[in-house]
């Protein structure tokens, strides 16, 4: 099985990208996951299933998101993989660079409003821990990033980051979502259960 065969939708069709979403784990949703407690929080904003249509922000980054996976030479990608060793765990990776021994390159690509920043913010280290998790043929993911002000990049090219997953700050906090994920899932997994059951 290669990660092609783990595609759960291949993103053409937005509403069935965000169906296909609900059931599972994403990385936007491992983003958030900071506190075991906070579990039932979690569990009710994925059963919530509120469409998010985009806003200025998310158009700005539609726009600015090919030409930084252009610049990087790594190809787009709209289409959520699964892991393969759990279906519940799955990832949009924003590219996807299949390399010559087979590896994977991953790009996250991000637009800062009105902001200069570093690097990942921490629920984006989560995101990409996340996207490691879901993808262990990938050793790398290419952090992309463009500082928009005024609704224009500050600088000439995008700035980049190349986490490994080797990374310190990968490891912890694969260890630190990790059983919260697996929690939400089995209570996400018994609560869509339950509304079939009385549907």
């Amino acid at each position: 099985m290669t990660y092609l065969d783990r595609i759960l939708d291949d993103g053409t069709v937005r509403e069935r990208w965000q169906e296909a979403r609900w059931p599972v784990i994403g990385a936007s949703d491992a983003a958030k996951l900071s506190k075991a407690s906070s579990i039932p929080s979690y569990l009710r904003a994925k059963l919530s299933r509120e469409s998010f249509h985009g806003n200025s922000y998310t158009a700005s980054g539609h726009r600015w998101e090919p030409m930084m996976l252009a610049w990087a030479g790594i190809p787009q990608n709209v289409a959520l993989f699964h892991s393969p060793q759990e279906t519940g765990f799955a990832a949009t990776p924003d590219g996807i660079l299949r390399l010559a021994d087979d590896r994977l390159l991953l790009a996250e690509c991000k637009a800062k409003h009105g902001r200069i920043v570093n690097g990942p913010s921490l629920p984006e280290w989560r995101q990409l821990a996340w996207q490691f998790l879901v993808f262990p043929e990938a050793d790398e993911i290419e952090f992309l990033w463009v500082e928009v002000i005024d609704g224009e990049m500050r600088t000439t090219e995008p700035k980049h980051l190349t986490v490994r997953r080797d990374d310190p700050k990968i490891v912890d906090l694969t260890a630190q979502i990790l059983p919260i994920a697996t929690e939400l899932l089995a209570q996400l997994r018994l609560a869509l259960e339950f509304e079939r059951n009385i549907a």
